[in-house]
């Protein structure tokens, strides 16, 4: 079997960068590994040049950009989610056979989720993949389900003021929520691209969970390895929607999505549910949120 090809689509970012290091971990195991980047941002590279990295200058709608890659992996952040599509339709062109399009966090199938409006532009995106794989047998394509990431958790997007030892979370206390840290999702994307899919199948799902709990516990477990105590408050969810909908009408999509979002973890539906693929890519156990937040806290 010959060794994949990757070209990674918005690496420069804090997922991405991560991700292509994962990727160089494990480079003897594939034909090429590659960025994709726009003129003004080629120069972020230049490290990962000098590793080996093939950063392609260009479009992600320029099929071009794709030839020589077998595997595209988006990494779209909010505001280009309801671009995939035309991701998809220059890959597919420029003979990517195989295609993750940025999930990376809950599922969004849940029926509880189908008219959240933060996952509205990753739904399309999904049908967008089904269409595809109709009209091209070859076209295969892979959702990375791996809840919300651990390190993100206790960032101020969450209400979270780790100097003032405050928290001010929008959503019901004690609601279950699933984590997994970025450390060990990139170790399971870079091994899923290794597992081939079974005779015939174009769609697969990959679920991998670091650990169920409630976002209580992860202020908890913060306190306790800070060594301090925190305040937290819950408010309703009715606030961050009345801002999402002032932010649409506004025209501001980057506000109506970071609105959207701001009540996930405490809704009960920030949840990948099982059967887990966690040992079938990596038999190393995922990190505990208390084990991630030492590394990343005590070093």
């Amino acid at each position: 079997m010959s060794k994949p090809s990757v070209i990674i689509i918005g690496a420069s970012g804090s997922v991405g960068r991560p991700l292509v290091d994962g990727f160089l971990s494990k480079a003897d195991q594939f034909s090429k590994i590659g960025v994709l980047s726009s003129s003004s941002s080629a120069h972020k590279f230049e490290n990962e040049k000098a590793r080996g990295v093939d950063v392609v200058v260009g479009s992600f709608a320029d099929p071009a950009c794709y030839r020589g890659y077998d595997i595209a992996i988006s990494l779209a952040g909010n505001t280009v989610m309801r671009l995939q599509p035309a991701m998809i339709d220059a890959a597919v062109v420029g003979g990517v056979t195989h295609f993750y399009p940025s999930e990376f966090g809950s599922d969004t199938a849940l029926d509880a989720l189908k008219d959240f409006r933060y996952f509205q532009d990753k739904r399309m995106t999904r049908y967008h993949c089904v269409a595809t794989a109709k009209l091209h047998p070859q076209f295969k394509y892979t959702y990375m389900l791996t809840a919300p990431f651990t390190e993100w958790t206790i960032l101020p997007f969450h209400g979270v003021d780790r100097t003032a030892k405050k928290v001010v979370a929008y959503g019901t206390k004690e609601m279950p929520m699933d984590v997994t840290s970025l450390k060990d999702t990139v170790r399971y994307t870079v091994a899923s691209t290794l597992i081939p899919f079974p005779e015939g199948q174009q769609k697969r799902e990959i679920r991998v969970v670091g650990e169920r709990t409630t976002f209580q516990r992860i202020i908890d477990t913060l306190a306790e390895i800070e060594g301090c105590k925190y305040e937290t408050v819950y408010v309703p969810v009715k606030g961050a929607l009345e801002k999402m909908d002032a932010a649409r009408k506004a025209e501001d999509e980057e506000a109506e999505l970071e609105w959207s979002a701001r009540g996930l973890l405490n809704s009960g539906n920030a949840i990948v549910d099982g059967p887990y693929d966690n040992a079938r890519l990596d038999p190393a156990p995922a990190e505990t949120v208390k084990q991630t937040f030492e590394r990343i806290l005590r070093g």
